[in-house]
């Protein structure tokens, strides 16, 4: 009987099981809404918390100590930054604008080959025709010095951490704290210490910009084979020897991409890097912004654009010439490879391939020269050393005829005429036709009543409930269900390290600002997913429209999120829903990137066995693809929030609120605490989502045995 009574009781348990989490989730809302519902006023932290915990406070005094004892350490170091800095500027901008583009093209044709190299010059070529050279030569300089400083000191962390798992412990929290720190809030504390001007923007970008090539570094090197290490230990080879010679060289591919990552993340935060008085495209695209100048801004945005596309297609091609690859794979082309179905896309292509060989063949004959001369000279000494001379020359032939010409490029200008810098009647801004498109379609009676619809019913239906609703959630029940979320998705340890991350939050007195971040953040991506997961799933099953779909993505995740604030302006103007819009723009590739990735890695048979049992496409796709895609998905979600949260330090720019704003306050205040506590409350906010999200990706792929 007892036996029975058991199995009962666990049929039961088993049945009722799943209704338990849906049951106190709706609990929760309705709770939720009757506390709303008889609140009086915003839920704040209690007063005497916020009056005893003074945050801003112990920052300011603290600024103040290091300022008084511990500023000539800071001065020395920024004076030294600042020599390299207005050194490589110097030569940047003072040299001639040939010099410059052949500088940036040649080793392009060398790595890329002529596609890449044609894309290059057009670029290039771009800066000087919208009147833009010398602003996008402060931002290269301030760029590059950020870069190679991130490089070498990256490098040399990453191959400790590979060396030590004690130091690779300690590093990963600091890391991970980086990589979810908003970029805006690196130049804080930058300004306060170094001043304003390039100084601070090179150290706050290098900080920034140096986790990615830690890691990369790290995972390359530890990911050497053990057999490789031990056979090179059989042979007598010290552990300085096994590092430089074995371990470090196979894991060149791994460190290029790092420093691929590292450069795009450097570029994005030089350009807002203005803030704090840099120069350089930043510098345009906010004068445009605040006069509210659309071309400007525009032609701006695309420089930085270009920029970006062009820095991370060299970065990737560079680094395909470090490992040895299928011929098909070292190929660059100036279209996208998938667009090869299309005869005007082979019709574009073909001639570059000849243009590419006649290059070659000019390139190895004036080598040949080269080399044959040189080969004559350095023979009369040793011949050995003039024949493995003229190999090299000859083999690294379009490298070498790069460097000739621009030696050439430098003597012409010194010695026969001067190049000077880019001419003014190749002038061809088209920032007047901008505008006039811009204004033309904004005055259109049709787009105004679309978008003011649009506009109305965000922020009447969304914006404002959402923002309405937690702020006036009473703060304990807001804690208390995160907390209860934290437990349920990592654990125990994580749901003590939410009630704390929090509990700063409330006491730093920013809990409403942190409230409407967070309604903006997942208002955001809400609509993300909307938008987003229809053009996936198109996507995964139309291969011209993932074509164009990869191509647009592509410009989207390259170009600084800075410059997403241009087109919501243009034709939104300021206010909460163009701050909404610009996040929104700017958070959406990863979601719809990884629904195709997702739907695309489902087993066919899968389908194939959904559509032999009178599935259709739209059964299969939601009972089929859809649950097998799920742990995709929510790392779309991760992925999304992430940028959603880093986007909400800018989007005060044009009208957004919550903590950017109070980060922008404290600027302007001169109030590094309560600056340095709103960018905090971001990354901790961001922290507490990531990991929940990163825990249920994980138990996802668990349940389906990924």
């Amino acid at each position: 009987m007892a036996l029975y009574q058991n199995i009962d009781r666990q049929s039961l348990r088993t049945k009722y099981s799943g209704y338990f989490v849906p049951t106190i989730i709706l609990l929760g809302i309705i709770i939720s809404l009757v506390l709303v519902s008889f609140g009086e006023d915003k839920s704040e932290f209690p007063e005497f918390i916020t009056d005893a915990f003074t945050f801003t406070a112990w920052v300011n005094q603290g600024e103040d100590y290091l300022k008084e004892h511990y500023r000539w350490i800071t001065r020395l170091i920024a004076s030294y930054v600042k020599a390299g800095y207005f050194m490589f500027e110097d030569f940047l901008i003072d040299s001639p604008w040939i010099f410059i583009a052949a500088l940036i093209v040649l080793p392009s044709l060398a790595f890329g080959g002529i596609r890449l190299a044609i894309f290059m010059l057009i670029g290039t070529l771009y800066w000087g025709m919208v009147g833009l050279w010398e602003s996008a030569m402060e931002t290269l300089a301030l760029m590059g010095l950020s870069v190679v400083l991130s490089v070498f000191v990256g490098v040399i962390l990453g191959i400790f951490c590979a060396l030590s798992d004690r130091f690779e412990r300690g590093m990963k929290p600091v890391l991970d704290t980086m990589q979810v720190m908003p970029a805006f809030v690196y130049l804080i504390p930058a300004m306060f210490f170094f001043g304003i001007g390039g100084a601070p923007a090179i150290l706050a970008t290098m900080i920034y910009s140096m986790p990615p090539i830690i890691r990369l570094t790290n995972l390359g090197i530890r990911q050497v084979p053990d057999q490789t290490i031990e056979t090179a230990t059989s042979f007598g080879s010290s552990k300085r020897q096994i590092l430089f010679k074995v371990q470090i060289p196979l894991a060149l591919p791994s460190i290029m991409m790092g420093v691929n990552q590292t450069i795009m993340m450097a570029l994005a935060l030089v350009v807002l890097a203005t803030f704090i008085g840099a120069q350089g495209l930043g510098s345009e695209i906010w004068i445009a912004i605040r006069k509210l100048d659309v071309g400007a801004g525009m032609e701006g945005g695309l420089c930085v654009l270009f920029m970006a596309i062009m820095f991370d297609r060299f970065s990737k091609a560079f680094s395909k010439e470090s490992v040895t690859l299928p011929a098909d794979s070292q190929k660059f082309y100036l279209l996208p490879q998938t667009w090869d179905i299309y005869p005007i896309a082979r019709l574009i292509e073909k001639p570059l391939t000849y243009i590419h060989f006649i290059f070659g063949f000019i390139f190895s004959g004036i080598v040949r020269v080269f080399s044959y001369i040189l080969e004559q000279i350095i023979s009369i000494i040793n011949k050995n050393l003039a024949t493995g001379v003229s190999h090299f020359l000859n083999l690294h032939y379009f490298f070498i005829s790069g460097i000739l010409i621009l030696v050439g490029i430098y003597l012409y200008d010194t010695h026969i005429m001067a190049i000077g810098t880019f001419p003014e009647s190749w002038n061809l801004s088209i920032r007047d036709e901008i505008a006039s498109g811009v204004k033309a379609l904004t005055v259109n009676p049709t787009f105004i009543s679309i978008t003011k619809g649009i506009r109305s019913s965000v922020v009447i239906y969304l914006l404002r409930p959402l923002d309405m609703y937690l702020t006036y959630l009473p703060y304990w029940f807001t804690i208390a269900t995160l907390v209860l979320i934290s437990w349920a998705s990592v654990g125990f340890r994580f749901a003590i390290t939410t009630i704390i991350l929090l509990l700063f939050i409330g006491a730093c007195g920013i809990w409403i600002e942190a409230m409407i971040t967070l309604s903006s953040v997942l208002i955001s991506v809400l609509l993300c997913f909307v938008i987003g997961v229809p053009i996936g799933i198109i996507a995964s099953y139309n291969p011209r429209f993932k074509a164009v779909n990869e191509v647009v993505l592509d410009a989207m995740q390259t170009l600084p999120y800075f410059c997403y604030l241009i087109p919501v302006l243009m034709f939104f103007g300021g206010g909460a829903f163009s701050a909404l819009l610009a996040t929104i723009i700017y958070s959406i590739p990863p979601i719809i990137r990884l629904t195709v990735l997702g739907l695309s890695q489902v087993s066919v048979t899968y389908s194939e066995v959904s559509t032999s049992f009178g599935g259709s496409l739209l059964q299969t796709l939601r009972k089929v693809k859809f649950p097998l895609a799920v742990p995709s998905l929510v790392m779309g979600f991760n992925q999304t929030v992430m940028m959603a949260f880093a986007m909400q330090i800018v989007t005060p720019l044009i009208g957004g609120k919550g903590l950017g704003l109070e980060v922008f306050n404290g600027l302007a205040r001169s109030d590094t605490g309560r600056s340095l506590a709103a960018g905090i409350g971001i990354c901790l906010l961001a922290m507490i989502i990531d990991r929940i999200s990163l825990a249920w990706t994980k138990k996802q792929r668990d349940a389906l045995g990924i």
